[in-house]
């Protein structure tokens, strides 16, 4: 009687959607973008595939709704350093990136570039699936800050310093994936970060002469 009634137990309405949220993440970073069907999720969450379209209009739909989480996901690495000075805040990041990307390997970091890869677009944006925004955006504030610091130069595009940093947590990722974190151990992008920063730095002043 007890096990009946624990299999039968009713799920709240966002308790169940975390569950297919869930689901998807894990069918996603076993079976690939294209690997991911309904029926495989509906499967792994426990329920049938007319009962995940009780929660979620389509597939798309379902993937846009993962999009937002795991980007909000994402944007945990950012809040990962609280550095008053942003240029020294943004070198931070960029040594605490492989940090977050080892605790999320195989859940937005691999979905991310699973979905890159196939070109995959949803039906409403056209944008890719599991590609956001948000923390490039988040990047560009603090380097608009960084400027009214004075540790960033006036002329320099806020964006540019944004996609330095990204950059280098991309290849950090990759690096990740493919068993090579001696390049992460042995501070090579934590060197090739400085260098980029640096050269968004305003000139010294020249030195007086004798």
């Amino acid at each position: 009687m007890a096990t009946y009634v624990k299999r039968h137990v009713r799920k709240s309405r966002s308790t169940r959607r975390e569950e297919i949220l869930q689901a998807t993440q894990d069918v996603l970073a076993e079976h690939g973008l294209e690997g991911a069907t309904m029926a495989r999720i509906a499967e792994a969450a426990g329920l049938t595939p007319g009962a995940i379209y009780r929660h979620f209009d389509s597939r798309a739909d379902l993937f846009d709704e993962l999009t937002a989480v795991n980007g909000q996901t994402a944007a945990d690495w950012i809040k990962m350093s609280s550095e008053a000075d942003v240029v020294l805040r943004l070198k931070e990041l960029g040594r605490l990136h492989s940090v977050w990307a080892r605790e999320n390997l195989t859940t937005v970091v691999r979905t991310f570039y699973l979905a890159l890869a196939s070109g995959d677009r949803t039906d409403k944006e056209g944008r890719l699936t599991f590609s956001d925004m948000k923390v490039v955006d988040e990047l560009a504030r603090l380097a608009e800050e960084g400027k009214r610091q004075g540790g960033i130069r006036e002329d320099v595009e806020p964006m540019d310093v944004a996609w330095a940093v990204m950059s280098i947590s991309f290849v950090q990722d990759v690096a990740l994936m493919l068993d090579a974190e001696r390049f992460i151990e042995d501070g090579t992008f934590d060197r090739l970060l400085r260098g980029m920063l640096d050269s968004f730095a305003p000139e010294k002043p020249a030195a007086d002469g004798p």
